[in-house]
């Protein structure tokens, strides 16, 4: 599960939404050099996410709990492991604008000066 913060910059002082993690049904991934934000649904991504799937020893998430195991049992792909899954997840979401590239290990930026360093407020949204 994902979550937004209220953020501010330690640099500049802008306030900013800072979102991280990705949800039930899709990943979140970040720009290295900007901090751009790019969803990638799984229903994107197809086969590459059964692979994964299936070289799971429990579920996901338990909102799929069943459709995983039955991938798990009864969908016939080669597993993937999590390091190549998230290699290819990464070259799927492609290069962002600024010539970065969107990565899973990637922090949220302040939109203004790109920052790293922030301070999260009390406001906290999880979502999916």
């Amino acid at each position: 599960m994902g979550e937004s913060h209220e953020a501010r910059c330690l640099e500049c002082g802008c306030q900013f939404i800072a979102s991280e993690g990705g949800g039930f049904f899709f990943h979140l991934l970040h720009c290295e050099q900007c901090g751009e934000e790019r969803s990638i649904g799984f229903d994107e991504l197809g086969e590459l996410h059964l692979r994964y799937l299936k070289s799971l020893p429990n579920r996901h998430c338990v909102v799929s709990r069943e459709h995983d195991a039955y991938v798990r049992v009864h969908v016939p792909v080669e597993p993937i492991s999590s390091e190549e899954y998230r290699g290819r997840v990464e070259a799927l979401a492609g290069s962002c604008s600024c010539g970065g590239s969107f990565t899973f290990a990637a922090p949220p930026r302040c939109p203004e000066c790109r920052s790293t360093r922030f301070d999260e407020g009390p406001t906290s949204i999880c979502y999916d």
